[in-house]
């Protein structure tokens, strides 16, 4: 990529005369920013910028098995200094607006910084707020998750040290980053409890939100086979709308309900980066989010934008797999943007790793036609098997460490 298509940008010189300058600008250093930068260097655009504060880089899908017992604390991180590709300006601070007719970011430090083409990749945060008592459930009342990495060695404790007795495990509807995941914490810890005969003096509940457990017809049949086998009660249609301490006020169906539990893992509320609202980039119908087009990634009223990964209204396709296929699509589409040529089409891909035990795993790959997709050599994905879990748990760490952040993937 190249920096000569700037013609259009000097007669804003005049009110960003101290702004730094990029061929490309990214706004966020997690999966989709890091992975956007790296494949654009090795396209061929020198002049990347990246705005991004944090100093630790976490990877999410670990968190999980972090929480339950399974992997390492210190699997979980790296130092963002050591992720950041090599020759990418990062700006160690927070984009707190984006001027879209000059694509110029206002950082809180107050730098601005314009690019040719600027990628939105904030992702999206846990908002508390929205669950009224969870904030505290979580410090001293029965909650736990394993979605916050604040709270994981809490988490771990209250999961293997439970003894029995009621445990509700909470999965609510988008947005929220990488859905399917939600599964992971409940069917971990009851295979965990049936082996030391926890589970057989134990009432288990999972509160869904959606009104199956799955769009993907496999998928449901999947796991409503792994909990019917523990003797779960699921309850469809139901949601949470309030803790304290260690009572959970449920809403279904049949009206609203107090109900007291010994555990209760919680599924965060989610909510869009402020900087996508406060700079006029989402829509009336986004709740926030980018309005991109969710086939091009391109933003629908400002060309030279885009978005990818949990920021942006997509649909469902908020996982890791998921960005894969987006960065690849995103970086192509500048180019061919900038070319005149058409745009390449994301299909919506995405992925369900849903551990479904403490050592296996059920792997679902569909796009957004609902259609199951398998990427991998075999002819079934979906029944969960050991292979399956050494992937999840082993394989693709290292692949995201070393292939998918720098590249190469």
């Amino acid at each position: 990529m190249t920096s000569e298509h700037r013609h259009d940008e000097h007669r804003h010189d005049e009110h960003w005369h101290d702004e730094h300058r990029h061929d490309v600008l990214i706004i966020g250093g997690g999966n989709g920013g890091i992975s956007a930068a790296a494949h654009l260097q090795r396209r061929g655009c020198r002049d990347v910028g990246l705005i991004d504060p944090v100093d630790e880089h976490v990877y999410k899908p670990l968190q999980h098995y972090v929480g339950t017992g399974i992997a390492r604390d210190d699997e979980l991180s790296r130092p963002q200094a050591d992720v950041m590709p090599e020759g990418v300006r990062w700006y160690r601070t927070r984009a707190v607006a984006v001027d879209p007719e000059a694509r110029a970011v206002r950082c809180a430090d107050g730098t601005v910084v314009r690019g040719g083409d600027v990628v939105l990749a904030p992702g999206m945060r846990i908002d508390w707020d929205r669950l009224p008592g969870a904030a505290a459930a979580l410090e001293t009342g029965a909650a736990v998750t394993t979605f916050e990495a604040g709270v994981l060695e809490r988490t771990r404790e209250r999961l293997t040290a439970f003894g029995g007795g009621r445990a509700i495990f909470q999965v609510h509807a988008q947005p929220a980053s990488g859905l399917e995941t939600a599964f992971k914490p409940l069917l971990i810890a009851t295979d965990l409890w049936r082996s030391t005969g926890v589970l057989e003096r134990s009432d288990v509940v999972l509160v869904h939100e959606a009104a199956r457990l799955h769009r993907v017809d496999a998928i449901e049949r999947e796991l409503r086979r792994q909990l019917d086998r523990r003797g779960i009660e699921v309850r469809l249609g139901t949601r949470v709308v309030a803790v304290d301490g260690d009572r959970i006020e449920i809403e279904g169906p049949a009206g609203a309900t107090v109900e007291r539990a010994d555990l209760i893992h919680l599924h965060p509320p989610y909510a869009a980066a402020a900087v996508v609202a406060d700079s006029g980039l989402d829509a009336p119908s986004t709740g926030g989010f980018a309005d991109v087009d969710p086939e091009t990634l391109r933003h629908r009223t400002h060309p030279r934008i885009w978005g990818i990964g949990d920021a942006a209204a997509l649909g469902d396709a908020r996982t890791g797999g998921a960005l894969r296929h987006q960065v690849r699509v995103l970086v192509r589409n500048i180019r061919r943007a900038r070319a005149g040529q058409p745009l390449e089409r994301y299909d919506g891909y995405t992925v369900a790793p849903i551990a479904t035990a403490r050592r296996s795993l059920s792997f679902g790959e569909y796009d957004r036609s609902l259609r199951v997709r398998r990427s991998l050599p075999v002819p079934d994905e979906i029944r969960s098997r050991l292979v399956w879990h050494l992937l999840d748990r082993y394989a693709l760490p290292q692949v995201y460490w070393h292939r998918i952040l720098r590249g190469r993937i």
